[in-house]
């Protein structure tokens, strides 16, 4: 066995955790900067977003899939096991609402509204904090800053509760029933993705008061 190898058989199992949730982390930033930036961009008729979507929802999943291996395979985990699910559990939503946003607003030709921009722009702030709490939480040394960014993934689903609320307003005023039941389902799915993101939020918090 060559020294690599040996230094390598050495290291502390616990470590991929972190690494393969910072891979989940940098996934969920690139696809909802994507998501971002491709509403405001939008074209019913080039289904390119929603194949890059689709993309970033399966690397997700893949990751996801990676971290419930290495959670049978390893005895030494850095926080319980129960918490990691947990945790993947709820990043692995967050990738499965972008990406049903994106399915639903080109199944329903769901027309353009300027929500959908404040929206995606609230969900990528999220992924960003999110990010940040997680590269933080790692060794449990930051925990100042995991604490800041929880509290401004809560603040963001405030403001999305906001924006869904007064968008529905408005979104009924057009007394357009078609466009009403089209223009509102997308509104709750893209809502749920910040609601998602508090629970991730709520999770990152909880396994800082644990171990902390």
């Amino acid at each position: 066995m060559g020294i690599g190898n040996i230094f390598h058989a050495f290291q502390p199992k616990d470590k991929i955790f972190f690494v393969l949730f910072e891979k989940v982390t940098e996934n969920l930033v690139a696809m909802s900067e994507d998501f971002n930036n491709g509403i405001k961009d939008f074209d019913l008729n080039d289904d390119t977003m929603l194949k890059r979507m689709s993309d970033y929802e399966h690397k997700n999943d893949e990751l996801t899939h990676e971290i419930f291996v290495e959670l049978g395979k390893n005895f030494i985990t850095p926080f319980d096991r129960e918490d990691i699910h947990t945790l993947a559990t709820g990043l692995d939503d967050i990738a499965d609402y972008i990406y049903a946003s994106t399915k639903y607003i080109f199944l329903y030709k769901s027309p353009e509204m300027k929500a959908y921009s404040d929206f995606s722009l609230l969900i990528h702030k999220a992924c960003l904090e999110i990010q940040n709490a997680m590269k933080n939480l790692k060794g449990f040394k930051n925990m100042d800053q995991v604490k800041e960014a929880c509290i401004k993934v809560n603040s963001i689903e405030n403001i999305a509760d906001d924006l869904l609320s007064n968008s529905m307003v408005d979104l009924f005023e057009t007394n357009d029933a078609i466009n009403i039941i089209k223009v509102s389902s997308v509104l709750n799915y893209l809502e749920i993705v910040t609601d998602k993101a508090e629970d991730v939020a709520n999770t990152i918090e909880n396994i800082m008061i644990k171990y902390a």
